[in-house]
């Protein structure tokens, strides 16, 4: 029941936060006036600004108070990383849905926009994953670090900062596969051709081969959850 009344409260000043009744820097009133408006005990009301601080709403300062959050992408990025760790296995899918989408476009902006330290740092990935066989820790970093050098190389501060904040989920998962050595040298593979569309500068190739990666990955996870 504290539970759902606290969600109630959430919607209601997340509401007044979305249509500018509450606006960046201003000072959330203090818990006894919110106990008062909504009927709540303390205990609820400070559930719900714990849930307001998870979705990036909200900022506390000790001794101050809350105040509603200034926009940036640093909050995007928490609000983004609190429901990829905290969702449900089931909803892994529409994560990956999601970073097909995003990367797909990464891909294709970092083959424009991606400048020779980019390039190298992908290579320096490509190199580690090939001599990570068999060690899916190390592989599954290096995985990651390829992914992330290519949003960054994207240009788009957006596209990176919301990958970035899916990394640990994305490092969670990797560590799950059970990959023999023919899924190494496919991953490998996939990876490269990325790799070389970029370098190429081809961005539709880049597009492409990241799709089919991450499409593969994708049917990979459905596989083994489905074992």
């Amino acid at each position: 029941m504290k539970t759902q009344r606290s969600s109630e409260i959430v919607n209601a000043l997340e509401r007044e936060i979305m249509d500018g009744s509450l606006t960046p820097g201003e000072r959330l009133p203090s818990e006894e006036k919110l106990c008062a408006r909504f009927e709540a005990s303390r205990t609820v009301i400070r559930e719900a600004i714990q849930q307001l601080r998870g979705r990036g709403l909200l900022r506390t300062l000790k001794g101050s108070g809350s105040y509603i959050a200034d926009p940036s992408l640093e909050n995007l990025a928490g609000a983004i990383q609190t429901y990829s760790v905290l969702t449900h296995s089931d909803s892994y899918l529409e994560l990956m849905d999601f970073r097909i989408l995003l990367e797909t476009e990464c891909a294709r902006l970092a083959a424009i926009n991606a400048g020779e330290r980019i390039i190298d740092m992908m290579q320096r990935a490509q190199d580690k994953m090939e001599n990570s066989r068999g060690n899916l820790k190390r592989f599954g970093e290096a995985d990651i670090a390829f992914h992330l050098a290519i949003a960054a190389g994207s240009k788009h501060n957006l596209y990176a900062t919301v990958l970035s904040a899916l990394e640990k989920r994305s490092i969670e998962y990797a560590h799950l596969n059970r990959g023999d050595s023919h899924w190494y040298d496919s991953v490998i593979e996939t990876h490269r051709q990325i790799f070389n569309a970029i370098k190429e500068g081809d961005s539709e190739a880049a597009a492409t081969s990241m799709k089919r990666h991450l499409i593969l990955s994708r049917r990979h996870y459905v596989d083994l959850e489905n074992d």
